[in-house]
């Protein structure tokens, strides 16, 4: 740990802080946030049901762009706004996702998600970007004559601005290029492009002996595999038994990091070379969560366990510096969500829509996005793509933040 009194640290961190960090009202609104999260826990049931997987396990970085960033114009300094409502489509807007920060998908559907489960007659289409959001093109999903394709949640498996698994009906619809065709494969047999969309950039995944990586993962042991089959040259040094939280992340220098949790100890290691070798990093107790920059450069272990809405319980931070993880000043009592961009920071977000930076020893406010998520009833969550973009997301906004650093061009996508 940093020979500095931590404690000393944050308390002037929140006196200063606290007036611009959190709004009036709190244990009032911290009431509402914990029934959202509720709310939001049903719906999140459901997905999780259908895939059976690994969604939100792996995080993927560095994967290859064939385009220069957008770089959108802000009127008077404020974020661009732009609507995603491609012509032709029908229903509401249920899934946005980006891949990088020209190419997205969207998912559009005539049959609420929850409400609607049993319904053998909605209506699916994709839509397609590849300018950041400004225009968008509807993209046609095959009629296959299977009824069952029309029922059940609908989910969105994105590789890149080309290929894209639309998950429904127990079937897998894939396009490779861009929509002008897709194929559909039973639920059982996902195709590598399906699997892709969960693996990392050169194609690692954790799966069951045999298994697909998607379907099932309820082994005794997980293992690590390739997407083409190939061997894995050794095996992690780390047990992946089922119940135990774990994330695979490949970094944009090559890096292999594979993190697994369990009875509140975080063990995390690291492969250069493809998995031909590892090196397992020292264990943290009470970390919960690796992140990684995009780039490799910085790695950190995060603590989000809630507090008791009384702010007794600091969101932890760890940083791995000299291969050892040291202690840094807490995240902001109210953190709602954080991710790792490049350049040493941590991007995060707070229920009340502020969205901003942590450094180690201090948060730096990011005013130019705050106050742009709508009337949401959902907490705004971020997310860092593989090229470094920062991606805000709450039920009815998606807003993108582009560049390097604490030097980005906001963009408000409305749903």
């Amino acid at each position: 740990m940093r020979e500095t009194d931590l404690d000393q640290m944050f308390a002037e961190f929140e006196a200063s802080a606290a007036p611009t960090f959190r709004p009036p009202g709190v244990p009032e609104a911290r009431r509402r946030t914990r029934a959202r999260r509720r709310r939001r826990g049903l719906l999140a049931g459901f997905v999780a049901l259908l895939l059976a997987g690994p969604a939100g396990a792996y995080a993927i970085a560095g994967r290859d762009g064939d385009e220069t960033p957008p770089t959108p114009r802000p009127p008077d300094g404020q974020p661009v706004e732009w609507r995603v409502h491609p012509t032709g489509v029908a229903g509401q807007l249920t899934e946005l996702r980006f891949v990088d920060a020209r190419h997205g998908w969207a998912l559009f559907d005539t049959c609420h998600q929850v409400d609607d489960l049993g319904r053998d007659d909605c209506r699916r289409d994709v839509a397609r970007t590849v300018d950041g959001g400004e225009t968008w093109q509807r993209v046609a999903l095959p009629e296959t004559g299977n009824r069952q394709q029309f029922s059940g949640p609908a989910h969105l498996l994105p590789v890149d601005g080309t290929t894209v698994t639309v998950v429904v009906g127990g079937d897998y619809l894939v396009t490779t290029d861009g929509g002008a065709s897709f194929t559909a494969y039973p639920f059982g047999a996902p195709p590598p492009a399906t699997r892709r969309g969960v693996a990392t950039r050169s194609g690692f995944l954790l799966s069951c002996p045999g298994g697909d990586g998607l379907s099932d993962l309820s082994c005794a042991q997980l293992r690590l595999v390739r997407v083409d089959a190939a061997p894995v040259p050794t095996p992690p040094p780390v047990a992946l038994p089922w119940g135990s939280d774990r994330q695979l992340i490949e970094s944009g220098d090559g890096r292999l990091w594979l993190a697994v949790r369990q009875n509140d100890r975080l063990t995390v290691v690291v492969s250069v070379d493809g998995a031909t070798s590892w090196r397992r990093l020292p264990v943290v107790s009470d970390a919960a969560r690796l992140l990684v920059s995009p780039d490799g450069r910085d790695a950190w272990l995060v603590d989000m366990t809630e507090d008791n809405y009384d702010g007794s319980t600091a969101k932890r931070v760890w940083q791995l510096i000299d291969e050892q993880w040291q202690e840094r000043v807490a995240l902001p009592p109210d953190t709602n969500s954080v991710a790792a961009v490049n350049g040493g920071l941590l991007a995060v977000t707070n229920p009340w829509g502020n969205v901003g930076y942590w450094t180690g020893d201090r948060y730096i406010d990011a005013p130019e996005p705050r106050d742009r998520f709508g009337n949401s009833e959902d907490d705004p969550t971020v997310e860092v793509l593989p090229d470094d973009t920062i991606v805000v997301t709450t039920g009815t906004t998606t807003t993108l933040g582009t560049g390097t650093a604490q030097t980005r061009t906001w963009t408000r996508l409305t749903h």
